[in-house]
């Protein structure tokens, strides 16, 4: 599980750290070779820029969901259970 999440991460950190400077140095690269026209430029560094940060926000969300299913398999309560034991606790004190 934890090889598993550090795939992930160092999967998706080129495309997290991907820049607007990054994203531009790569079109650039795509005309130079003739992939991509001029005049289409911003609309490439735009998509590689949303692209990337779709990926994050779906990297963000697998991470979420290992990381709970690691906490629920260790059986580590979470902030909600002890919220609610908190709250027992207090009302438990201003009965006596």
């Amino acid at each position: 599980m934890e090889n598993m999440i550090e795939r992930i991460l160092l999967a998706g950190a080129g495309v997290i750290a991907l820049t607007k400077e990054k994203a531009e140095e790569i079109v650039d690269d795509l005309i130079k070779r003739g992939k991509v026209a001029k005049n289409d430029k911003e609309k490439f560094v735009k998509k590689f820029l949303k692209r990337g940060k779709d990926t994050k926000v779906e990297i963000e969300k697998i991470v979420e969901k290992s990381m709970t299913n690691v906490l629920n398999k260790l059986n580590i309560p979470t902030k909600t259970d002890i919220d609610a034991l908190m709250k027992k606790i207090d009302n438990l004190a201003k009965k006596k």
